[in-house]
């Protein structure tokens, strides 16, 4: 049988990033072989250097996974021929060739022109329409469930231009914090630098919590910078709303006093007997009307006026009025909140953190800080490579960006 040769193009910081020795890997480590037609080394730190391959394999199978992989290293694939569009054959369901989208900028080709992809994110396929009022097609991401039939979905992998999120020089401030528990001191360095990303006002912020940050007392903390105007929208869980307004109310968290760190008689009712208030007052915002509840994350959100939504699970007590239940749902509101953001804070929330990487494109900073470092490392695996990874405590690294920020 002969060689199947496919040529391919890629460009960006491949040398310093270590992209190029991917791509070499991936098609050796497959089964391919590759010569390098064209290279050409950027000649300062902000121009991209730019590759052409021709990569050859005897198995149409081997060829295919090497191709898959490569463009999601960015490499173009026929990027000069036109994108591949099939019809959906029904609501929900698309062609099986279809392409499966990365939070990477992407391009398709129709029409002779490129369009940018919009809406990016991962795990989702590329639909492709005519934009109102305009001659020119326009192309978007779109997960299954929103597919409609007769959707002209983008198949195969010619004429798909992606571009990867290269590392920056100046995030390298950040990598010695991704390896260890770090002290004090350490944390202290990364601080400042959180501060100067999210302290100008420039940038929309976006805060993913989990209910570790109340029971390693950052609640006052976080409340403190969501009330003087730093995070612009706040995203969790049921559990980060009930045991913050259980601190609030009885000063337990889990039934832990917080005060003194011991459990308290009977105090693993309070996170139901918060519920219940909260029920009783028939919402959140209905117990911040009546001043029972005057302090606290939640308070700091209802009362600044933020968007933010709280996602259910399985495990979920009561759960409160606002907690979104329907999975779809707190997806679409999750995504309406996401879109337009610069910096994303995550907080201790594993699930929700890797949730919200793959709904937002590979451009959007993420700063992950958990005391786990396997938790950044799930997160990085699971393709947010944008995310920063901060090992430390959640609660002493909001007392000190609270300090910065807020009571410097």
């Amino acid at each position: 049988m002969a060689a199947i040769v496919k040529n391919i193009r890629t460009e960006g910081h491949l040398i310093d990033s270590g992209l190029m020795s991917q791509i070499f890997d991936v098609i050796i480590s497959d089964g391919g072989t590759f010569e390098v037609t064209d290279f050409q080394i950027g000649r300062n730190n902000d121009e991209f250097s730019k590759a052409s391959l021709s990569v050859m394999c005897d198995d149409p199978v081997s060829m295919n996974t090497i191709l898959l992989k490569l463009s999601s290293l960015g490499c173009s694939i026929d990027a000069d021929n036109e994108v591949v569009l099939k019809p959906a054959p029904a609501d929900g369901v698309v062609p099986p060739d279809f392409y499966s989208t990365t939070n990477h900028r992407t391009s398709v080709r129709v029409g002779g022109h490129w369009l940018e992809v919009k809406r990016l994110r991962m795990d989702g396929v590329v639909v492709v329409g005519s934009s109102p009022g305009k001659s020119m097609a326009s192309a978007e991401t779109m997960k299954f469930r929103d597919v409609k039939k007769d959707d002209a979905v983008v198949c195969g992998l010619s004429g798909i231009r992606v571009q990867p999120d290269f590392v920056e020089r100046d995030r390298t401030g950040f990598s010695f914090m991704a390896d260890e528990v770090s002290s004090e001191r350490k944390v202290r360095l990364v601080v400042e630098r959180v501060a100067e990303l999210i302290g100008s006002g420039r940038k929309r912020v976006v805060c993913v919590c989990g209910p570790v940050v109340v029971h390693t007392g950052g609640s006052a903390d976080l409340a403190a910078l969501i009330g003087a105007g730093h995070i612009h929208a706040f995203l969790g869980g049921n559990a980060v709303a009930v045991h913050d307004i259980e601190h609030e109310l009885y000063g337990t968290s889990l039934g832990v006093d917080l005060s003194i760190g011991s459990l308290v008689e009977m105090g693993h009712r309070n996170h139901l007997r918060a519920i219940n208030e909260i029920w009783r007052a028939g919402s959140v915002a209905g117990l911040v009307d009546e001043g029972k509840l005057d302090s606290g994350i939640m308070h700091s959100v209802i009362t600044s006026g933020i968007p933010y939504c709280l996602a259910g699970s399985l495990r979920d007590d009561g759960p409160l009025p606002e907690t979104v239940t329907d999975m779809n749902e707190a997806q679409d509101q999750h995504a309406r909140i996401l879109q337009g953001t610069d910096i994303v804070l995550m907080l201790s929330s594993m699930l929700h953190s890797i949730a919200v990487g793959n709904m937002i494109p590979a451009e959007v900073m993420t700063i992950c800080v958990d005391i786990n470092p396997a938790v950044i490392t799930k997160l990085r695996n699971r393709g947010s490579h944008q995310s920063i990874g901060v090992v430390t405590d959640v609660g002493l690294f909001l007392h000190l960006l609270a300090d910065r920020l807020v009571r410097d």
